[in-house]
């Protein structure tokens, strides 16, 4: 019996920008006390970086990222101003550690559309 498989879809979400942080201090992100019921946490060398890998994490799993994408905050992740801030940016001569673990981390908070994919 072969399985259907739904493409779901972001309905409300938000973006958090957590800026620079070494990953074995960055505390993380969470839907508690929030009215989100799912989050996942991008990080790399840059906020556009970071952007991209939570909304490739969310799309791995089935679901349609349009909305983000779309929204205003997918045009200030993917803008110049996001692509410049960086961690070599706010930290100068990261680049040079070899183990300094100094990432760009952004969350995204975010509940399924009701009514799943269209």
């Amino acid at each position: 019996m072969s399985e259907i498989k739904r493409e779901a879809r972001v309905g409300e979400f938000e973006v958090i920008d957590h800026g620079v942080e070494h990953a074995q201090y960055f505390q993380g992100c969470g839907c508690s006390y929030t009215r989100f019921d799912n989050v996942t946490t991008g990080c790399g060398n840059s906020a556009a970086e970071a952007f991209d890998d939570a909304l490739d994490s969310i799309a791995q799993g089935g679901v349609d990222v349009g909305a983000i994408e779309a929204s205003e905050d997918g045009k200030l992740f993917t803008s110049e101003k996001a692509q410049s801030a960086t961690v070599e940016a706010a930290h100068p001569g990261s680049n040079e550690c070899e183990d300094c673990e100094l990432y760009y981390y952004v969350s995204v908070r975010w509940n399924e559309a009701k009514g799943g994919a269209k």
